[in-house]
């Protein structure tokens, strides 16, 4: 997440786009049934399984480690993985690449991540390993720290990083999952993530037929969305969704969104009719078009008041698995953590509404 999608978002909220105790390796109760008549036996199981899971957040995925508060320790993952069955790392490959067309990985920062994601894999649990933040890619300002490319390579430097993951990790566990892109936005329209998406998938099936990729619908990968994605003719994929319906509630308290105060509660019947909108916007197209869906993110500021935090977490949890919905919580350990890292604690109430 950054600033652009903050505020592009608060459109959302303010136009009413958006309607409205488990052992630790265990799944959680899913109790519906996900639609899955247009992909393989293989990934349908897979989307299935993913169940509980949680986002290593703001480590990986900021221009350089560490400028977000917080770095990827190794002892992350075991903690981790204890809880929850499945572990979305979110990587900003672009930032550690070539600034050339080849994109060309830094190798130091590659090992990096390898053994985060088989430390997960180590720990039977599910990874989903993605492209997350490329600004340029969106329209955006560039972020500190983040360098520039010239315009004519950046959608190739995205495929050729595809390339190379796909080389990388084609023959880790079938738990590895890859997303495309997170939350396409902005200039990025949805025609031209269609083509992009296609063309990314493209290279990755040259070199691994049968992985499992994720790819979400544009606008942050809201389900509103989801009419706009096209999905290319496979069928090993996963559609990732994202909400944080209410946003005024979910984003209080920001420095740099004053638009949303401090002091919202929640849940009343209306935010849980919201939030149970969006869910419903997907269920919907899912059912029509055949393809498992994964809500990749939601969660709350720490700004928030702690019960109504706990309250919305659980709720959003319920939403999601009656629907049979797989999950990430936004984030592991950080301003809209379940995990405290100067405590090496839980954040006992997000544990419980996340797990209990």
């Amino acid at each position: 997440m950054n600033i652009h999608k903050f505020l592009a978002l608060f459109l959302i909220f303010t136009f009413g786009f958006a309607g409205a105790q488990i052992s630790a390796a265990n799944n959680g109760p899913l109790t519906g049934k996900q639609s899955c008549h247009a992909v393989s036996t293989e990934t349908c199981e897979i989307a299935n399984a993913l169940g509980r899971g949680i986002n290593m957040g703001n480590m990986l995925e900021a221009p350089r480690e560490g400028d977000w508060g917080i770095r990827l320790d190794p002892a992350f993952i075991p903690i981790a993985t204890e809880k929850f069955k499945t572990l979305r790392i979110p990587v900003r490959w672009t930032n550690h690449a070539a600034a050339t067309v080849d994109a060309t990985i830094d190798e130091f920062f590659a090992k990096r991540v390898d053994k985060a994601i088989d430390q997960a894999l180590g720990a039977d649990a599910y990874v989903i390993v993605n492209q997350h933040h490329y600004s340029q890619l969106f329209g955006d300002k560039l972020q500190p720290n983040e360098f520039a490319v010239d315009p004519s390579v950046i959608e190739q430097r995205f495929i050729n990083i595809w390339q190379q993951l796909a080389n990388r990790y084609k023959d880790r566990s079938p738990r590895l999952v890859f997303e495309l892109l997170n939350e396409p936005h902005g200039t990025l329209t949805a025609e031209a993530w269609n083509m992009l998406a296609s063309k990314a998938l493209a290279v990755i099936r040259q070199v691994d037929r049968k992985r499992t990729v994720m790819i979400g619908p544009t606008y942050w990968n809201h389900p509103k969305d989801l009419e706009k994605l096209k999905l290319p003719d496979d069928k090993n994929i996963i559609v990732a969704i994202h909400t944080y319906d209410p946003f005024n509630f979910t984003h209080q308290g920001i420095s740099y969104m004053p638009q949303f105060p401090k002091g919202a509660r929640c849940c009343d019947e209306k935010q849980i009719r919201m939030m149970e909108a969006s869910i419903e916007t997907a269920v919907k197209w899912s059912k029509t078009n055949g393809y498992p869906l994964h809500l990749g993110e939601f969660g709350s500021h720490q700004a928030a008041a702690m019960e109504s935090r706990e309250d919305y977490t659980r709720i959003m949890r319920n939403i999601s698995e009656k629907n049979g919905i797989g999950w990430t919580y936004w984030e592991f350990g950080w301003l809209f953590g379940v995990y405290d890292p100067s405590k090496s604690a839980w954040i006992e109430p997000i544990r419980r509404a996340l797990l209990d």
